[in-house]
């Protein structure tokens, strides 16, 4: 059976969630802290509760996700991953599926103009294969709650001047309007509230990155600056290693995404 799903479906959402005595697989990029205490409060401890978010610093520091919405889930033992260019909103309940194109926001489940169907056959379980098998791909990392506060101790640091300002009736548009195609996926928090909460070789391949010119960088370049890195510390012989090592965690952290093997994508604003 397929049915219509139309805004505001919060009531059909919270109604799966309190059914589902299996599984439930969530994915969509943006997720606000309201969103993540109702599925905490409906959804059955004994279920199986998989989340796959866009980890970008741009998503919180601009408000469009909550990363107070992703240490709720963690808290509550729902395993979490960050896949960076996930567009899809579609969410699994043991034999039913969502796919829809509302995000797991206010305007999302109530406000926006949201369209989907709600689907009971046979093709739930080839929804939930292609789920598994992007869950678990290993190049997608586990959102930990260390990199949550670190993306948390940035977003602070950033200049008071810097810092997006809302009343409360501004910020529930701007909550409602964001969207994939018309949100920019840089962070522009300031290159300094970066600098200033990473350390040790985190931070000087982070200082390498920005002598590269272009948004998008290759291996090999940074593989240029494996003299300069083994000056800062020549106690460390595998040098290289140790850069990759540094890039999977800014890639954790939301701020460069890997495009190919080899190649990477800087996701803030250089000035």
């Amino acid at each position: 059976m397929i049915k219509i799903i139309k805004s505001p479906w919060i009531e059909t959402f919270v109604e799966l969630l309190k059914n589902s005595k299996r599984i439930v697989y969530l994915a969509c990029p943006y997720i606000k802290e309201k969103t993540a205490q109702l599925i905490i409060q409906n959804i059955n401890n004994k279920v199986d509760c998989k989340y796959i978010n866009s980890f970008k610093l741009s998503n919180f520091f601009r408000g469009a996700s909550d990363l107070n919405a992703l240490r709720i889930l963690n808290e509550n033992h729902i395993q979490q991953k960050n896949v960076h260019n996930l567009h899809a909103k579609f969410f699994i309940f043991d034999d039913n599926a969502i796919i829809t194109s509302g995000n797991l926001t206010t305007g999302g489940l109530r406000n926006n103009l949201e369209y989907g169907v709600l689907i009971e056959n046979e093709i739930v379980k080839y929804i939930i294969k292609d789920y598994i098998e992007i869950f678990s791909n290993i190049e997608f990392p586990l959102i930990t709650n260390d990199i949550i506060q670190k993306a948390e101790d940035i977003i602070s640091s950033v200049p008071k001047e810097k810092q997006q300002r809302f009343i409360t009736k501004d910020k529930e548009l701007f909550e409602e309007i964001i969207n994939d195609e018309i949100f920019d996926e840089k962070y522009d928090g300031g290159i300094e509230s970066v600098l200033m909460n990473l350390t040790s070789w985190k931070k000087d391949v982070f200082k390498c990155l920005l002598e590269i010119e272009d948004d998008l960088f290759s291996l090999e370049q940074i593989y240029r600056f494996s003299r300069k890195l083994q000056e800062l510390h020549p106690q460390n012989l595998n040098v290289e290693p140790k850069i990759r090592q540094q890039l999977q965690y800014l890639r954790d952290l939301g701020l460069i995404e890997f495009v190919k093997p080899g190649v990477y994508k800087k996701l803030w604003k250089q000035n």
